[in-house]
């Protein structure tokens, strides 16, 4: 008797002790903030990571997952080692680097602590590892890959409570990042920014807009280029038409920059884009306005030359709505015409053109995350540019909102 007794607690007791490691286990699966050792899975090339942001709870997440074009699948592998949110991420080297963010962290009043930390993503082990610091704690940043490989940010946001726009770039050639000598002209926190192609000023780095009062009005009108070869930065000749933050800068092969979208001075989203043109260093209207007012928008660079714009919302205000439209800007024409809409509403999202898998769905741009009634999102869909649809994809292992993807080398 005693030692069925015996037996029947000590059962109990396995059982709770299952129990509870089966619980532990489930939050160390969503908090990337407890640190558990992982399995990670090696990635083909041509699959699409997605990393960090927030999670459905808002909290900064290190989650990390790849879509794996040959299968359909999401497949999750090892988080980073801290939280990133509102980061960026490039290519470097034979994996890829996210830079900077928000952490999950928070300091004595309650303020996100912001990362210098960077880590990078290496294809051959499936993990993340430390990557080289930057000078400054950032958010808020534009962040570019140079013509020489380096890579640059500029701008942003530095400190945790004052959030002050900064004046600083820094370049990362090799393993350490520098602080560039020469500031840009003006302070700028939410600009964009893009790399130059074709003849006139290629290789040079336009950096456009922002605000430079911590967040808050008024918007730039201002641009300026930053000549890698020189170390320079120049104001360009004539500003922006229209002062905007949070805009979106596309490089078109033709030369010149797409400027999309992005916040007026009352913090609602705006509908016309323009272009700048480095022959004339200036800036002029497109020849139709965007059929949505657009920020926290996707811009992507089709194969054929044309921009597939996506998502967003219309306000930083209370009244703002989540868009599920899209629309194509043709150079050719200097218009935007409106395509399918997405089948989900998204404002945040990632968006990848796909490449290097070797499989059908090369060409066509992955459109991930991102937030819809103050939620993150773990929906995934496919945009086709031939047949102009979208295609939901299999659902994402977690919620990824203001999360950073690209394709793995």
């Amino acid at each position: 008797m005693f030692r069925t007794v015996a037996a029947r607690v000590l059962f109990g007791l396995i059982a709770l002790l299952f129990v509870f490691r089966a619980e532990n286990s489930s939050a160390q699966a969503t908090d990337p903030n407890i640190k558990k050792k992982c399995v990670p899975v090696v990635p083909s090339a041509g699959d699409v990571l997605i990393t960090g942001g927030e999670d459905i709870n808002e909290i900064q997440s290190g989650n990390t997952e790849f879509f794996h074009p040959a299968t359909g699948a999401w497949v999750s592998t090892c988080p980073t080692k801290v939280a990133h949110d509102e980061a960026q991420m490039l290519r470097y080297g034979p994996g890829l680097i996210e830079i900077g963010g928000e952490q999950s962290k928070v300091d004595r009043k309650n303020f996100h602590i912001m990362n210098r930390n960077t880590e990078v993503f290496v294809p051959a082990t499936g993990k993340f590892k430390a990557g080289p610091a930057l000078k400054s704690t950032l958010e808020d940043f534009a962040a570019v890959k140079l013509a020489n490989g380096s890579l640059m940010v500029a701008g942003g946001i530095a400190g945790t409570e004052a959030e002050l726009p900064v004046q600083n770039a820094e370049i990362l050639s090799g393993k350490i990042w520098k602080k560039l000598k020469a500031k840009m002209t003006i302070a700028r926190a939410a600009p964009c920014a893009a790399v130059m192609t074709g003849v006139s000023k290629s290789g040079q780095v336009l950096i456009a807009g922002g605000t430079d009062t911590q967040e808050d009005t008024p918007q730039l009108k201002t641009a300026e280029l930053y000549d890698p070869v020189a170390g320079t930065f120049k104001a360009t000749t004539n500003p922006m038409i229209t002062a905007r933050a949070y805009c979106v800068a596309t490089a078109l092969p033709n030369g010149t920059v797409l400027i999309t979208g992005g916040i007026d001075d009352l913090f609602d989203a705006i509908d016309t884009a323009e272009i700048y043109d480095p022959s004339t260093d200036t800036f002029t209207q497109t020849n139709n306005n965007m059929s949505s007012p657009r920020v926290d928008h996707s811009a992507t660079l089709l194969p054929d030359g044309t921009v597939l714009i996506a998502g967003g919302e219309t306000s930083y205000n209370g009244g703002s709505t989540k868009l599920n439209t899209a629309e194509i800007y043709d150079p050719g024409t200097g218009l935007f015409t409106s395509t399918a809409t997405m089948n989900d509403h998204r404002d945040d999202n990632t968006a990848t053109l796909i490449s290097g898998s070797g499989t059908a769905l090369d060409g066509k741009v992955l459109i991930e995350g991102g937030f819809f009634s103050g939620n993150a999102e773990n929906t995934a869909e496919i945009y086709d540019p031939v047949g102009k649809t979208f295609t939901p994809t299999a659902t994402m292992k977690f919620f990824h909102g203001e999360a950073n993807a690209a394709v793995i080398p």
